[in-house]
This record gives C-alpha cells, structure tokens and sequence, in this order.
C-alpha cells in the first residue's frame, strides 16, 4: 500500500500546524545527563542525535520559526522614560549611551533624579532576572508589558519611591 494523496496532505499539515508546545515537551520525558567522556559513536549516538534534531525541527514547525523574543529589560527603559520618570544616567530609552548636553536637557524633563532613576532601573532588572528562575514559572505567562510594569512598580515600592497615579489624593 502506497500513501495516498490525502494521507500526504494530512502529514503536511500536521508539520504546519501550531501546536501547544507544553503539552508536546510534557509528553515526552527529557533527560539530561553529563558523562565523563564523550559517547561512542555508535549506532545508539546516531539515533540520539537524530531524535534530538527532529525534536527541534517539530519546535521550529511549532513555532513557525519565528525565533524573535521581546525582551522586558528595554520596556523598562521605554516606560521609565514615557513616563517622565527617566532613564538613569547616560542612557536614553535604547539603551544607548549619550552625551553630557543631550542627558542634561533630558534631566530637566524627569520627574526623579539620575541617580534614583538609575537605582529603579537597576533593580527592576535584577527583578526581571530572576523572573525565569520562578520554580512554578507563573512570571513568564505574562505579556513582557505587564511583567516590565510591575518590575518597576516592585523596583520603586523596594526603595521606599512609590510611584504614585495622578488621581491619587495623597
């Protein structure tokens, strides 16, 4: 029995299709371990090794390939500076470095100094590094929006700097 045309049709769609990759690596057991030495090159190497190269290929297809990932370090750096509230000393919201004139007119525009601005930015990042390290990994089932806002938010509160909303009486 040959395949038949719909049966192509199927496998290819099947390739194409996104698929919620948590359940597909929750069904598989992995398993990593360090030897050693370096395996032999024999017939159970090559068989690992081509099982691991189509586990990433059926990732990418899951994936689409898309690859990009927005990081929420320069979000910090944006709404810091959106907000009026700086982007520490000698940096603008890239993450660029710039010169004495051109952060001395941004200074005059921020609603904190360098220095506390830099002190916020700073530990939201350490914040924003630990997010992965969260055992549960609730952190990372949020938009890099909402997780950059609160790492600020934390940042702020931690120094004793809330960060207040306009409509706030006191």
């Amino acid at each position: 029995d040959s395949p038949s045309l719909d049966d192509d049709a199927q496998a290819k769609k099947r390739l194409v299709e996104p698929k919620n990759i948590e359940s597909a690596c929750n069904n598989k057991p992995i398993t990593i371990t360090e030897l050693a030495h370096p395996p032999p090159l024999d017939e159970s190497y090559w068989t690992a090794k081509e099982n691991m190269v189509s586990t990433e290929q059926h990732v990418l297809r899951m994936i689409r390939f898309d690859t990009t990932v927005c990081h929420p370090h320069r979000c910090v750096l944006i709404i810091m500076e959106t907000l009026g509230f700086g982007t520490g000393r000698n940096h603008d919201s890239d993450g660029n470095n710039v010169d004495g004139e051109k952060q001395q007119r941004a200074t005059n525009n921020c609603l904190l100094d360098c220095d506390r601005s830099e002190n916020i930015i700073a530990r939201a990042w350490r914040i924003l590094n630990e997010t992965p390290l969260d055992p549960q990994g609730v952190a990372l089932h949020y938009p890099v929006i909402v997780l950059s806002c609160a790492a600020i938010s934390l940042a702020a509160k931690g120094m004793g700097n809330e960060i207040k909303n306009d409509d706030d009486d006191g």
